[in-house]
């Protein structure tokens, strides 16, 4: 998700819970019932004002700001995990089991961060992101290998070489033209699909290496928490560098992938 957009939905949440909590809403109430009445007009522009200052204060309080962003992050949590459960089904079982795994991975350290040590926001949203671009990576290797399943190679292989025969066999410099641009085309269909099959196994090595990633972050955390290994940077969370980076690795093999298939469907 677009980091403009994660903006904009942490300020209208913090809006609406400033808005909609208790004195507020006791504040605006109040203003609407005196603010027609002349002669309490004072009152309710009283009760006005101290509304708007209030909503103010309290979209100004960094306290409000983490419990939306919490709010927002755990929400975009559970939307990922319904749709990886729908997405479960479409997919063959050794993804399916792998992404399973990605999962309990994450929520193993997000739990140890929930019994232990505090966890800093920007590293649940990195855990967030990671498991949303992992589900976009499933994805596209589900439309891949249903599109490579679909493809007999060893008959486009068979029309290769009966093309190269005929190649062979003709004399006419014309005749010769057509079938060396048949051929040209023929032998790029194989390579696209060679090109396909990299692709699908570039995403398992990329979801086998962000489940390893985890497991082993959690075994780090744990150490660096019993004191064996000491922290670089003590201000910030040990593993918010190594899941940002992975993060960006994930996104820009996602990025390619939508080349691909772009460029497949063009």
């Amino acid at each position: 998700m677009p980091e403009g957009s994660n903006r904009e939905q942490l300020l209208k949440r913090v809006i609406i819970r400033a808005v909609t909590s208790p004195l507020s809403l006791f504040l605006g109430t109040t203003a609407l019932l005196l603010t027609p009445t002349p002669d309490a007009w004072p009152a309710g522009l009283a009760a006005l004002s101290a509304e708007l200052a209030w909503v103010w204060t309290r979209v100004r309080n960094p306290a409000l700001a983490a419990t939306s962003q919490e709010e927002l992050l755990q929400a975009r949590w559970r939307e990922l995990i319904r749709r990886l459960e729908a997405l479960t089904g479409a997919l063959d079982s050794e993804t399916s089991t792998l992404l399973a795994g990605i999962v309990e991975s994450q929520e193993r350290l997000l739990g140890y961060y929930d019994a232990g040590p505090s966890l800093m926001p920007g590293t649940r949203a990195e855990v967030t992101s990671l498991l949303e671009h992992c589900l976009s990576l499933a994805e596209k290797r589900r439309q891949l290998q249903t599109f490579l399943s679909s493809i007999r190679s060893p008959e486009v292989q068979r029309q290769a070489c009966q093309l190269q025969t005929r190649l062979e066999q003709t004399h006419d410099p014309v005749t010769r033209q057509l079938y060396e641009q048949a051929l040209a085309q023929k032998q790029q269909e194989l390579e696209n699909y060679v090109r396909l099959e990299d692709a699908v196994a570039r995403i398992d090595g990329q979801l086998a290496a962000v489940r390893c990633t985890f497991d082993n972050l959690l075994s780090r955390v744990v150490r660096m928490q019993a004191g064996e290994v000491a922290a670089e940077q003590p201000a910030t969370d040990p593993v918010y560098e190594e899941l940002n980076r992975l993060s960006r690795g994930v996104e820009a093999l996602e990025t390619s992938l939508t080349e691909t298939l772009t460029l497949r469907s063009s």
